[in-house]
């Protein structure tokens, strides 16, 4: 082991994974919680469902996502931990997640020359494709009748509904979760058809709509490190 305090343990190229890691964090962070206390099947009025027996109702708590979301929660915590310890740091972020992972980005190279830092993205990685797995399940191939796709394109769907929906529609839509929806909508790329409704009632698309933006509006890449940072003395 090197004794040079300043001595930087992980690849530049290291250094970049886990900066994007920690970057992704945040947004992953809040798709969790929605999917931990099924926020999303929240107001299913106007829902599509493809397989669900109409009687079926969602549990109110998604315990894949709790599990995921507290390991996620204790890996960040350690390295944090760590870091204060090895570095001489005091810790003046929020203890969430998202607060965790980004002072662990705004202290990059701190984590970086922290012995031990070596299995910093391998464990990190880990937790954080296993909480996408929980929020963004892999596609399942399904064999949909051309005639039944077009009618689901016209339904006047919730966020919800077509959240469900395009897991029944292959990969490319993988990604249309119900935050991919709001974020559509936030940005003046879809609206909700007019009203009138009820104050609790959820706001309603037209599915074909929805699709098609999501595709023509990718979601934007996790930006990058501007720059190579250097050794610090």
């Amino acid at each position: 082991m090197n004794d040079e305090p300043n001595h930087l343990y992980l690849s530049r190229a290291e250094v970049r994974e886990l900066a994007e890691l920690l970057r992704e964090i945040p947004d992953l962070s809040e798709d969790l919680a929605i999917a931990r206390t099924r926020q999303a099947k929240l107001g299913s009025r106007g829902d599509y469902r493809m397989q669900r027996r109409p009687s079926e109702q969602p549990l109110p708590y998604n315990p894949a996502a709790a599990r995921a979301a507290d390991h996620l929660h204790a890996v960040l915590v350690g390295w944090v931990r760590l870091v204060c310890e090895q570095r001489g740091l005091d810790y003046t972020g929020s203890t969430t997640v998202a607060g965790l992972s980004r002072w662990l980005d705004k202290n990059l190279i701190a984590l970086a020359m922290t012995p031990g830092v070596e299995s910093a993205p391998r464990e990190i990685g880990e937790a954080v494709r296993a909480a996408t797995r929980v929020v963004c399940p892999p596609a399942v191939e399904v064999n949909l009748e051309p005639s039944m796709i077009d009618q689901a394109r016209t339904h006047r769907l919730n966020a919800s509904g077509i959240a469900t929906l395009a897991k029944e529609l292959g990969d490319e839509y993988r990604t249309l979760t119900v935050r991919r929806v709001q974020t559509l909508r936030d940005a003046g790329k879809i609206a909700p058809v007019p009203g009138p409704w009820a104050p609790d009632w959820p706001e309603l698309f037209i599915a074909g709509d929805v699709l098609d933006q999501h595709l023509a509006h990718p979601r934007r890449s996790r930006r990058k490190p501007t720059a190579a940072r250097s050794h610090a003395t």
